[in-house]
């Protein structure tokens, strides 16, 4: 429930502050807002660097011995803020190199507090103490002291190099206060971690960081490679659009995250129990997401008005387009639940590295063809590759069974 609330703000109030912040610095300057904000949520993957599962991993089976937990707590930091460092310096090199970056390179500066603020946020620490309601309100203080700093201070075009700054001041306050909390509540002493165990740490998040990259990717690049080939103007017309997909891609994300467990403990019993499963739950919900789609498909220039006013573009039209893509990523909620629940998570991944490789392929051959268009139709074939590559490693792995031939 914590993590569903965490994921939901993610991606919910920027979507929420979109209108007023177009208003105020038009769609082309949120066009050079949503460049830079890409490149930042790619930075943030890689600072997470997988800890989330490999240090939550380890701090399980000690969770009781507070010593181990404070080697464990300062070392992740200092991990952390070591990738940080390098991250900055692939950042001013990104300036120095792409064109585009260097007339807004205070945007890009002042966007990388938010790399450190995500860095310092602890929520895997109390995620493996088991604790998630304190980083839960953390988490939520720093996406409202967002929301309330670009309603007070953005105010005309030239604002819009501190919108992903203010995201950064959020995330840098909440940062901060998870740390002080993480220590008093469970009584951390002061630990100096040593640059051999550093280095331990790098070396196992490693794989788990090169998956998460793979995944991200998929999801934060293509407005950069649209840019790449077109202007700001397009790349916020895009932007726009894509928002409100990845807003409401969030429903079947959190849906498979809901029906893990419960998944997990039916596959134990048999394929009955998950063919019944799958055909009193995936179904309906399946069903509601078709038709949600089909009302946003029919809505979709009065919504795109609130967030653009009459200066749509062809907004519209791309909107129109992803909207297949929720019911595309609902197809393969069975097939990537059981695979995960089977653990075959190297077919798991291989599917998703697969799927990155021909996301930046088909957005850099279809882009100079079709521009925004071609980038939302490489947004669909991927999302309908990795629906195909699940469902075929579901195959191969003889994991079919578990699925009712309706579902399929």
């Amino acid at each position: 429930m914590a993590l569903g609330i965490l994921q939901g703000t993610n991606f919910l109030l920027p979507v929420l502050v979109m209108p007023f912040v177009i208003k105020k610095i038009g769609a082309d300057g949120y066009g050079v807002v949503a460049v830079a904000q890409g490149i930042m949520l790619l930075f943030v993957t890689v600072s997470e660097y997988g800890f989330n599962l490999t240090a939550t991993r380890a701090l399980a089976l000690h969770r009781n011995d507070v010593g181990k937990n404070a080697k464990l707590f300062f070392t992740v930091l200092a991990a952390k803020m070591v990738i940080c460092i390098a991250l900055f310096g692939v950042l001013l090199l990104l300036i120095s190199l792409v064109p585009f970056f260097r007339p807004h390179f205070l945007l890009y500066l002042l966007g990388f507090t938010y790399v450190i603020g995500q860095s310092l946020l602890v929520s895997w620490f109390f995620q493996g103490m088991e604790k998630m309601k304190y980083i839960t309100i953390y988490a939520l203080f720093a996406r409202l002291l967002f929301v309330a700093l670009v309603f007070v201070f953005i105010r005309e075009k030239p604002d819009h190099r501190f919108f992903i700054f203010y995201m950064g001041i959020g995330s840098l306050v909440a940062g901060v206060f998870s740390i002080f909390q993480a220590i008093r509540i469970c009584k951390l002493p002061l630990v100096r971690p040593t640059w051999s165990d550093v280095k331990q740490e790098l070396k196992e998040g490693w794989p788990v960081m090169l998956s998460y990259i793979s995944i991200n990717t998929f999801l934060s690049i293509n407005v950069f490679i649209l840019r790449l080939f077109t202007n700001d103007l397009i790349a916020g017309y895009y932007s726009v659009a894509e928002k409100i997909i990845l807003a409401t891609r969030q429903i079947p994300v959190l849906f498979s995250q809901v029906i893990y467990p419960p998944l997990c403990q039916l596959m134990e019993k048999g394929t009955a129990a998950t063919r019944s499963f799958f055909r009193s739950v995936y179904v309906p919900f399946l069903l509601l997401v078709l038709l949600a789609a089909v009302g946003l498909f029919v809505f979709s220039p009065s919504l795109i008005s609130i967030f653009l006013g009459p200066n749509k573009g062809n907004a519209v039209m791309l909107l129109r387009v992803f909207c297949v893509a929720p019911i595309i990523v609902c197809l393969h909620i069975p097939a990537s639940q059981l695979l995960m629940a089977a653990n075959q998570k190297k077919s798991y991944l291989r599917v998703l590295s697969w799927a990155t490789l021909i996301n930046v392929i088909c957005n850099v051959l279809l882009v100079q063809v079709w521009g925004s268009v071609g980038t939302a139709i490489s947004v669909l074939l991927t999302e309908l590759f990795i629906t195909i590559g699940f469902n075929r490693a579901l195959f191969k792995n003889k994991l079919a069974g578990y699925l009712s031939a309706r579902v399929l």
